[in-house]
């Protein structure tokens, strides 16, 4: 007979386990401030591409393409079966359709609104994952979360700085739906790959967006390589960056909830912001530097509330 636990073994175990739980939401942190930081980089190496005569819909083909190519080959280096659960399955089609959605919306939304406009719109995302996360009972919307996220839009907003003076509702509308994709995907990513291996999940779920690109691409734009060595460079950093942060995108969603990763992805139009003014030599207004502060602060203070209510 096994004789109970002592309270000294049982808190024991409760010190292990917080530990453990601490480590992994750290982990997690740590990948999506990385995927963030990548996906940062994307918009700019793809900016000097695109001044060398390449397009949106190349650099699209060729990072989901080169990604295919990096799983699978990963995949066979470590002997891992190609195959996925039923689950498993069924999600990577419903993930492919996100990031499309997220694409094709982003592309097609700067055809009718300025840049800098549909990227605050894309970045609504974190608001519309936490709408998600609440209604659907996942996370509780606190008042804290809440102040958090709104200062965070504010941030964004101020320091992107877009015009308002071409609003063309088409572009509004393809934006919030590249917006709703990527909330959708930060908010049920996490349970959709649950049940299976994170780099499986990653080759499949990019395996049927590649088909999607190139029959449907042709209707949002047109291909169009690099046409110097600079533009082919930039292009090779834009799809890097795109397999490195798509790779750490999965992984945080398994350690870290799902509008923590909405939250946490606001520091990808603010690395953007700060490679733009250091690398292509743009420059910001001292406005424009404070909502990049109060960005950074709100995304301290959300992360930070949330991990102390785990703990306690």
């Amino acid at each position: 007979m096994t004789a109970p636990a002592s309270s000294s073994e049982s808190a024991g175990l409760a010190g292990r386990a917080a530990h453990d739980l601490h480590r992994r939401e750290g982990a997690g942190f740590a990948f999506i401030i990385g995927c963030a930081t990548a996906f940062a980089f994307i918009t700019p190496f793809s900016r000097i591409s695109y001044d060398s005569g390449s397009t949106p819909l190349m650099i699209v083909t060729l990072r989901t393409g080169a990604f295919v190519l990096v799983a699978l080959a990963m995949l066979l280096a470590r002997r891992q079966k190609l195959r996925l659960s039923r689950h498993g399955l069924l999600s990577s089609l419903w993930l492919s359709l996100t990031a499309y959605g997220m694409s094709v919306g982003y592309l097609s939304s700067v055809a009718f609104i300025p840049v800098s406009l549909a990227v605050l719109i894309l970045y609504t995302s974190p608001l519309l994952a936490g709408l998600m996360s609440a209604i659907t009972g996942r996370e509780r919307l606190t008042l804290g979360k809440s102040a958090a996220l709104a200062l965070a839009f504010i941030g964004l907003a101020v320091a992107l700085g877009p015009t308002f003076d071409a609003l063309d509702w088409r572009g509004i509308a393809w934006a919030l739906a590249a917006a709703f994709s990527v909330a959708s995907t930060s908010v049920f990513g996490g349970r959709a790959i649950a049940q299976d291996p994170p780099l499986t999940m990653n080759f499949f779920t990019n395996l049927w967006l590649l088909p999607l690109v190139l029959l449907l691409g042709p209707f949002t734009g047109s291909w169009g390589l690099p046409g110097s060595a600079i533009g082919g460079l930039a292009a090779a950093g834009a799809v890097s960056c795109y397999i490195t942060g798509y790779m750490l995108w999965f992984l945080a969603l398994q350690r870290i909830t799902g509008m923590q990763v909405a939250m946490m992805m606001n520091i990808e139009p603010v690395v953007t912001i700060a490679f733009a003014v250091l690398v292509l030599g743009e420059h910001l207004s001292l406005i424009q530097y404070g909502g990049v502060v109060l960005t950074i602060l709100a995304l301290m203070a959300f992360t930070l509330g949330s991990r102390r209510r785990r703990r306690a």
